[in-house]
């Protein structure tokens, strides 16, 4: 894309009478920094608009899914805590270890490390706010499906969760996204069937050091002669060591607080299914009075249209479209459904 083009589309994101998310927002906006672990970690709790100031308000706490990202995730949060503030709701996020105002590294973490984050930002935020919250939940997007069932285990907290797109088995969520790559790239069945044991191969070498990584990924790519064949990245290779038996089905028949569970119907990144089927199964059965789930027909990973926004790698296409729809982007319901959980637990 040329410098004019990057320009003129730049232009778009911020005109507000074409873009619905650059209206003036619903809520003013607090950045806060916050100790977890010995690292500087830079949050933001976005207050309603016209609350009194010793007013007590519902929080509900971000958190986020796979790779580097900012409190309001590059953008796709700002629709959801806009139509929250809208219903006198208040969040908060932070940028990620080593990403934005955040020091440390968010690939050192574990799935358990992750759920201390959340519970050093939420009695962090009590500290710093003036408002007093009349109930605090979690809202947390596909990977955050391993770090949320966590958060009571460790704490006093959360009054409820709402689990979007959330994984239940680390690897074969992998599997999962294998076959969806493949598969968007018009493979046959053999070339996927491939793919897929390749994928087995590969997490096995997890067990391993990450020399013994490099030596497989550089004879693989000589055998096949891939143009794009680049290892991860020492850290990443860690990371992925730690966090590779992840599996949320004992830590979810622990949950006692209300939990909803939200998955798109045409999810690249997550099979959907069996995520529904799990919570399905394990919470009618430990508290059948206190979950939902639900498949939202047509909506991608993150629960927005399909047949505009379904990427397995979103790209700035993806990006500049969600900034245009704003609130609409998302597929019917979803927004007035989170909304409605959080007001029907904040106690």
């Amino acid at each position: 894309m040329t410098k004019p083009i990057y320009f003129i589309a730049i232009i778009l994101v911020c005109a507000p009478i074409l873009l619905p998310s650059c209206v003036a927002k619903n809520y003013t906006s607090e950045v806060f920094h916050f100790n977890d672990n010995g690292d500087d970690v830079q949050a933001v709790i976005n207050i309603p608009k016209d609350i009194d100031q010793k007013s007590s308000i519902p929080l509900v706490v971000f958190v986020h899914g796979d790779s580097e990202m900012s409190a309001d995730n590059f953008g796709y949060y700002i629709p959801i805590w806009d139509h929250l503030a809208e219903h006198g709701i208040a969040s908060l996020a932070w940028d990620k270890k080593g990403v934005g105002g955040s020091t440390g590294n968010w690939l050192d973490q574990s799935m358990l490390d992750r759920a201390q984050e959340v519970v050093s930002a939420i009695e962090a935020v009590r500290i710093h706010s003036n408002h007093s919250f009349s109930s605090i939940g979690l809202i947390g997007f596909s990977q955050a499906g391993w770090v949320l069932p966590q958060v009571p285990s460790i704490s006093d907290y959360p009054d409820y969760m709402i689990s979007v797109s959330g994984a239940i088995n680390w690897k074969r969520q992998s599997n999962y996204l294998t076959r969806k790559r493949l598969e968007g790239l018009g493979k046959s069945d053999t070339d996927v069937a491939q793919g897929l044991a390749e994928n087995e191969k590969t997490l096995i070498l997890f067990e391993k050091s990450y020399t013994e990584y490099l030596a497989y990924i550089e004879a693989k790519c000589k055998e096949s002669d891939e143009s794009d064949c680049s290892p991860m990245s020492r850290d990443r290779f860690r990371f992925v060591q730690k966090n590779t038996n992840a599996d949320a089905t004992e830590d979810l028949k622990k949950v006692r607080c209300p939990v909803f569970g939200m998955f798109g119907e045409h999810d690249l990144n997550v099979d959907f299914q069996e995520s529904f089927d799990t919570y399905q199964t394990i919470l009618s059965e430990t508290m059948p009075e206190d979950y939902q789930v639900k498949i939202y027909p047509n909506a991608t990973h993150g629960l927005l249209q399909s047949d505009k926004f379904n990427a397995i790698t979103p790209g700035l296409w993806i990006w500049l479209k969600m900034r245009l729809y704003g609130k609409r982007a998302f597929v019917d319901g979803v927004l007035d459904d989170i909304t409605a959980f959080i007001l029907a637990n904040n106690q």
